[in-house]
């Protein structure tokens, strides 16, 4: 039988001063790792319920618990132990609370708690009390915040006076897989008459209102609309009733009175409408004049500042987003609705959804995207900033919409309906002067996919509500009958492979270098060519990175001006080529020329120059030894290249 220990608490005075706080009691939990004298607590759970340790070593991967002090907290972990935490109540020792019948007492605390969902369950953490041993009664249910919370606190005067009380904080999974709740830095105190505000987390955001959420972004639009956010919290015990907001950006000031009911340790978040100008804007947010009153007694955590840099989308610039997806995968909605806002909301936006175990999925396109994310939904923008969540798609895109593109492309692609072929010319021109190996790749996409099969079905996290709304999926069964999904921007493939074709680009490129190169690709029967699009892309194989790309659908007449004139065209035929072919040149004007072939591994095969060509002409080519494959030829007049695919197959 456990030993009840009753603590007829002596008042230890640890801040002198008048209208200071009075601490009666406290627990810090860095004595050690089991539970001081008199704590206990009720459990379920087959991992010891409450554990006692650094924030290291209660952590896990889903919950990881940042650090709030050089010593011990005390963590439930229902991420790491995936068991009942249904009734998890870490319990105080019982107090006397005699000696402060007419004292205003307060129960404070450090709180790290998230309040998440999973699977569209919600974990709960509330305070509780007992009296002489009697059932639990609940007293406040904790808002979750993803950062401690240095004090956290709730008014326990009810219970000055009586002998017997015990706090309780009681953390449920509610019988889910949820994440946990971390407590430090217990105390019991009287509470002063001191007035304390502060002013945290303040940004200039983004509300997209197909999550609904505020994005803090470093970038923004010239002129475009976003909101000054930030919290206004009560960390005093006397209530706060009414605060000035004060926003400026240094140039406008703006002041608004916010009434307010926020209780001690409640807060008041706020978001002012912003229009973003030219270059930095920087935007600081006060609290004043507090209850009417002015200031509080300590004014220098009442402001919090923020910056946002406006700018403006250069012309030329088109940016890829490859979105990591599978109908598998439950929390992929959100890549599928940001998809389709960005696509609606940006006309040099590509989307690309590459597919992983299900029905859609391009096998070598996967592999290469699947082992670049950390997980599904993942994405890449322009393959420039490792893996970026598709939640945070605009804020990327916007970043590299401000950056002046290298290069330039257009594209015209044919459509041979008897043979289902698609024939992609893609022109390029290089704005300034690059050398290296560039690469192209051709990707086709296919939006208004549907299917039958069981894995046509989407897994859906966001069914019920419990993880926020997610445009409109929020209201769709946690398995969505594939009768239902219809997807878009489907990956079909990637011609050139994921980094693009080896020598499908000069390695000499001066400002003004164009070259042209085209590819094919036949369209199974089971896809609609009317539903397609064709993206050119050119990629620095040393980085990875995209450098600029282009989509149209197919087929597309480019209307304008190409890249690359008519100086030269090149056709060789036939092709594929089993012992000899034709390379037909048409020049519109005499030049040299140079005439390379390279096979798949980058070595030239052919290298040959011709003095003075003018108009039609006609070259003959012998595939002598070479062994069967694919080969690039390369014609080049008057810093023009053109470049073309061809396959030696005996």
């Amino acid at each position: 039988m456990l030993k009840k220990l009753l603590f007829a608490v002596a008042m230890v005075v640890f801040a002198t001063a008048m209208n200071a706080q009075t601490v009666i009691w406290e627990e810090n939990f860095d004595a050690g790792t089991t539970f001081p004298a008199g704590w206990s607590q009720q459990t379920n759970a087959s991992d010891g319920g409450w554990k006692i340790g650094t924030n290291a070593v209660l952590s896990s991967s889903s919950f990881p618990i940042p650090n709030n002090s050089s010593g011990n907290i005390v963590a439930t972990n229902d991420d790491a132990c995936n068991c009942n935490k249904a009734n998890d109540i870490l319990i105080t020792p019982t107090l006397d609370l005699t000696a402060y019948a007419d004292s205003t007492l307060f129960l404070t605390y450090d709180m790290f708690y998230a309040k998440l969902s999973y699977q569209g369950i919600i974990e709960g953490l509330e305070i509780v009390a007992s009296v002489n041993g009697g059932a639990w009664t609940s007293l406040k249910e904790m808002r979750g915040r993803t950062f401690w919370v240095r004090p956290s606190g709730v008014d326990v005067s009810a219970y000055a006076g009586m002998a017997e009380v015990r706090f309780g904080f009681k953390y449920t999974d509610n019988n889910g897989w949820l994440y946990g709740a971390a407590i430090d830095n217990v105390k019991l105190v009287i509470a002063d008459n001191v007035v304390k505000t502060n002013v945290s987390g303040v940004g200039i955001s983004r509300y997209l209102d197909v999550v609904p959420t505020y994005f803090d972004y470093a970038k923004f639009w010239t002129g475009g609309e976003m909101f000054i956010t930030g919290t206004v919290s009560n960390s005093g015990f006397v209530p706060v009733t009414s605060f000035d907001l004060e926003i400026s950006n240094g140039t406008n000031t703006t002041t608004e009175t916010i009434t307010v009911d926020l209780p001690f340790d409640e807060f008041y978040e706020f978001q002012v409408p912003y229009t973003v100008e030219a270059g930095m804007n920087e935007v600081v947010a006060k609290a004043l004049n507090i209850n009417g009153l002015g200031d509080d007694d300590d004014p220098t955590d009442n402001e919090d500042m923020a910056s946002v840099e406006g700018v403006t989308p250069v012309e030329g610039r088109k940016v890829v987003g490859e979105e990591a997806t599978g109908t598998w995968c439950q929390w992929c909605p959100r890549g599928a609705v940001m998809m389709d806002f960005m696509t609606a909301e940006y006309p040099n936006f590509i989307g690309v959804a590459v597919h992983n175990g299900d029905p859609m999925v391009v096998g070598a396109y996967d592999a290469a995207v699947s082992a670049q994310v950390g997980g599904y939904p993942g994405g890449l923008m322009d393959r420039a900033f490792g893996d970026v969540d598709p939640i945070e798609f605009e804020d990327y895109f916007i970043n590299r919409m401000a950056q002046e593109p290298v290069v330039s492309i257009n594209q015209n692609v044919d459509w041979d309906d008897a043979t289902r072929t698609v024939t992609v010319s893609s022109y390029f021109k290089f704005l300034q002067e690059m050398n290296g190996d560039f690469r192209v790749a051709v990707v086709f996409t296919e939006d208004g996919v549907t299917g039958t099969a069981a894995n046509y079905a989407q897994k859906n996290a966001y069914s019920g509500g419990g993880a926020g709304p997610m445009g409109g999926y929020e209201n769709l069964p946690a398995t969505i009958p594939a009768s239902q999904m219809v997807y878009d921007h489907v990956a079909r493939a990637i011609v050139g492979g994921f980094g693009g074709a080896a020598n499908s680009a000069p390695p000499t490129n001066p400002e003004g270098t164009v070259f042209s190169y085209e590819n094919t690709y036949v369209v199974p029967n089971a896809y609609d060519v009317t539903a397609m699009h064709a993206i050119t892309m050119l990629i620095n194989n040393a980085t990875g990175e995209i450098l600029n790309a282009e989509q149209t659908d197919v087929p597309n007449v480019f209307v304008g001006t190409n890249n690359v004139n008519d100086m030269v065209s090149v056709k060789m035929f036939p092709n594929p080529v089993v012992d000899e072919a034709t390379i037909k040149l048409r020049l519109a004007e005499a030049s040299d020329i140079q005439v390379r072939i390279v096979d798949a591994y980058g070595k030239v095969v052919v290298d040959r120059n011709y003095a003075n060509v003018s108009g039609e002409q006609y070259l003959p080519f012998r595939v002598g030894t070479l062994p069967m494959g694919t080969y690039m030829l390369t014609v080049t007049a008057k810093g023009q290249s053109v470049t073309k695919p061809f396959v030696i197959a005996r």
